[in-house]
C-alpha cells in the first residue's frame, strides 16, 4: 500500500488534535507549527475532513479545529479511505486489467497481503496512535 502525503499528513494533523493538551480549538497556524505541514496544505486537508464529520471548525480569533468524535471512534482506515484515491497497491486487485489473471500463481498471496493491511488500518484508531506517540515522547496517557 502506498500512502500519499495527503493521507499521511491528514493522519498527522488529526494526531496533533488527538494529543492536544488544551480543550480549545487548534488554529491552522498552531497545527502547522506542531506538524511542520504548510498552512495552505492543511487548509486543503481539513475541507474533506470537516465534510466527513471527522473534525469541526470554528472561525474567529478563538477559532480553529477540533476532533468531532472521540479519538477511539476514528480509525486510520476512515481517514485514509477518505483522503486516498485507492488503498490497494496491486493494480489487478484495484480493478486494473491483467492479462495473467486466469493463471496468476501469486494473486492469492497479494489478496492476503491487501486483506492483512486493511485489517490493521481498520483496527488502529487515533487513540491508539496518540498512545504510541505519547509513549515515544515519554508522556503518560491521559
Amino acid at each position: 500500500m502506498k500512502i500519499s502525503t495527503r493521507g499521511q499528513y491528514s493522519l498527522e494533523a488529526l494526531l496533533c488534535l488527538a494529543t492536544a493538551t488544551s480543550e480549545k480549538p487548534y488554529s491552522i497556524h498552531t497545527i502547522a507549527e506542531k506538524t511542520h505541514i504548510s498552512e495552505g496544505y492543511l487548509e486543503q486537508l481539513f475541507i474533506p475532513l470537516k465534510k466527513a464529520g471527522i473534525v469541526t471548525g470554528s472561525r474567529g480569533v478563538q477559532g480553529g479545529y477540533r476532533l468531532a468524535k472521540d479519538p477511539k471512534e476514528i480509525t486510520a482506515y476512515q481517514v485514509l479511505d477518505l483522503m486516498e484515491t485507492t488503498l490497494r497497491s496491486i493494480p489487478c486487485l484495484n480493478g486494473g486489467e491483467c492479462s495473467k489473471s486466469e493463471i496468476c500463481e501469486s494473486r492469492a498471496v497479494w489478496e492476503d497481503v491487501e486483506t492483512s493491511i486493511e485489517s490493521v488500518i481498520h483496527s488502529v484508531t487515533l487513540a491508539d496512535l496518540a498512545s504510541i506517540y505519547r509513549s515515544a515522547q515519554g508522556e503518560s496517557a491521559t
